[in-house]
């Protein structure tokens, strides 16, 4: 065990009285092996809240920070593939929070959860007073390379959460569509 003083740091701290009496020098002993694990925990702290480095259960735990729900089984699943998915997902998720409902954010999650290529094009913006505004439509097309470990009905699911009521969506994956 790591003991940042040596064995007995705590103890030598005692008037040598103090230090003498076994059920005393037994109770100091007893709190400085709870100081030494809570120290450990502590100094690893800044690993464990490190997307790159959480252990799995912090992983879920920091994903709920950003409010992304990253189911159980995946937690406890061994494949380093699926880790690394849960890591990429929860920093793209963090990164994409000021982006939240823009086309920037959507593309920006959608590339972490499907690790494709994502183009989103619809017809909403920000207009000035005076600026000419297009003709109102509610359809916003998506174009992946392919949906990655999700299905199409996954990704249409998400798209369900993350866009306006009432928008309609065109999903489009290049893996799909017949070569020309």
């Amino acid at each position: 065990m790591n003991r940042p003083n040596g064995p007995g740091w705590l103890l030598g701290q005692l008037p040598p009285a103090m230090g003498r009496d076994k059920v005393i020098a037994g109770f100091v002993q007893a709190f400085e092996e709870i100081a030494d694990s809570v120290r450990e925990q502590v100094d690893d702290i800044e690993y464990e809240v490190d997307v790159n480095h959480a252990s799995p259960e912090m992983l879920a735990y920091l994903a709920s920070w950003v409010g992304l729900d990253i189911d159980a089984a995946l937690v406890a699943a061994d494949d380093p593939d699926t880790r690394d998915a849960q890591r990429r997902l929860i920093r793209a998720v963090g990164k994409a929070l000021v982006w939240r409902g823009t086309r920037r954010g959507l593309e920006t999650l959608l590339e972490a959860l499907t690790d494709s290529r994502v183009d989103v094009f619809d017809s909403g913006g920000v207009f000035a007073p005076d600026d000419r505004i297009p003709p109102a439509d509610d359809r916003v097309v998506i174009e992946l390379d392919h949906t990655g470990m999700l299905t199409r009905q996954q990704v249409l699911a998400f798209l369900a959460d993350e866009l306006p009521v009432g928008a309609r969506v065109e999903l489009r994956i290049r893996s799909e569509q017949e070569p020309s």
